[in-house]
This record gives C-alpha cells, structure tokens and sequence, in this order.
C-alpha cells in the first residue's frame, strides 16, 4: 500500500535534489498532455518514490517494458466496449477470476462477486462519463491541488520517460484504454520517472537562447515532456 505522505514527501525531494543536478528540472506536479495512441509499452515500477525521480539505467528496456495491448485488461476491455459484449464472456473477468484464485485476491478484493458488483459498474460508468462530458482530468474536478486529494488512487494517470523521450505508461490503464476507444486526442498525464539520459536531453534543449530547439534535437521539437523548456 502506498502511503500519500511518503509519495509527498519523495516527490517534494526529487525537485530538491533535481535542481542541484540538473538545469531544466521539471516541476513534478506540472502534468503533461499525451495523445493517448502514443504510448505503445507499459512498465510497472514503485509508486512510493513519489513523482519526477530521475533515474539512468535498463529500466526502459525490452526486458523491463511490455506492450500496452498484448495483455488481458486491454482484450477484456476492447471486447466489452467495442464488441458489447457482457463482462462476464470476456478476458479480462477471466483474468479477475484467475487472480482471486491463485492469488487470493484482485486488487484487494476477495471475492469474484464483489468486482462484478462494485468494479464492473465503475468502468462502465467511466466510460460512459467520458463518452457523454468529455476526458475530465480528476485535477479540477476531485482535487484543486496535491494537498486536496485523499489517496494516490485519486490522482492523474502517470508515464514514465525513457533514455530516448519513449513514452511509457505505468499507472491509470483503465482511463488510457477508455480515452483510446472513445477516440479522445489527448489527456494530462504527471510523469513519474524520466531517465538521466532524457533529463539531459531537456538541459540541452532549456540551454539554447529564446525556446528554440537544438538542430541535433529537432526530433523532439513537439515532445510534450519538452512544452516547458521550449515555451
């Protein structure tokens, strides 16, 4: 279980540590915009090191990331969805079966019953939500600020940063899935981790005079981890 006060806590240190490091620290709980069709790999890392922690490393790899929809949330959902078919007839009541199962639990429920009842009706009223309103981050609509919200499970979606600007997912699959089937063109995401190799990527970039991007970085002239630096 994440604890909200460590998540604040590592998240407030990281910018400390960020802006003794590097010249262009992100503001961790600035959020940034993504297409929701961009990200193609999905990677699982801790929560409790809290937002904007820049590290190096193989984290971003092929051995460390997977694809976004070659598993069974995404099967599942797709065949609810799209092809309207009942929960219980898809992949993913399968995958909550087979969890509860084996592991005794799906998320912290222990019986089949309680997330047919309780966690089906939830997703489906999500998308519905989105599919009539609009994509409606939960910052400034559940919580105004960091210190307004009750628990992470409140927050935005999150990606990570790879060495090469990759956006990776890592937290808030069920709005990312929702928002691609509903053809939504972007969503405010906050950025748990960004690799040292990209960080310097962004220093390089906030060095150059007037938000212009370096001709060797032209590449990422549109990246919306760059939005900040580039102006």
């Amino acid at each position: 279980m994440v604890r909200l006060p460590d998540f604040r806590y590592y998240t407030k240190w990281h910018y400390h540590v960020n802006r003794k490091q590097y010249q262009a620290p992100a503001e961790p709980w600035t959020q940034i915009y993504v297409d929701p069709t961009d990200p193609e790999r999905l990677a699982v890392v801790p929560l409790p090191w809290g937002l904007g922690r820049v590290r190096g490393g193989d984290w971003d790899s092929s051995e460390n990331c997977r694809s976004l929809t070659d598993n069974r949330m995404y099967e599942g959902l797709r065949q609810h969805f799209e092809e309207g078919r009942e929960w219980e007839e898809t992949a993913y009541h399968d995958w909550v079966a087979e969890s509860i199962e084996n592991e005794g639990h799906f998320r912290g429920d222990e019986n089949l019953e309680t997330v047919v009842e309780e966690r089906y009706p939830a997703v489906d009223d999500l998308y519905e939500r989105i599919r009539e309103q609009g994509y409606r981050p939960n910052h400034g609509t559940i919580y105004d600020s960091p210190e307004g919200i009750d628990g992470i499970h409140e927050l935005d979606p999150m990606v990570l940063v790879g060495s090469s600007g990759e956006l990776i997912w890592t937290e808030g699959f069920h709005r990312l899935y929702v928002a691609r089937f509903l053809g939504i063109n972007e969503i405010p995401v906050y950025v748990l981790r960004r690799h040292a190799k990209w960080q310097r990527i962004r220093d390089r970039t906030a060095a150059v005079p007037d938000g212009e991007v370096p001709v060797t970085l032209g590449e990422y002239r549109n990246h919306p981890d760059l939005a900040d630096v580039v102006g």
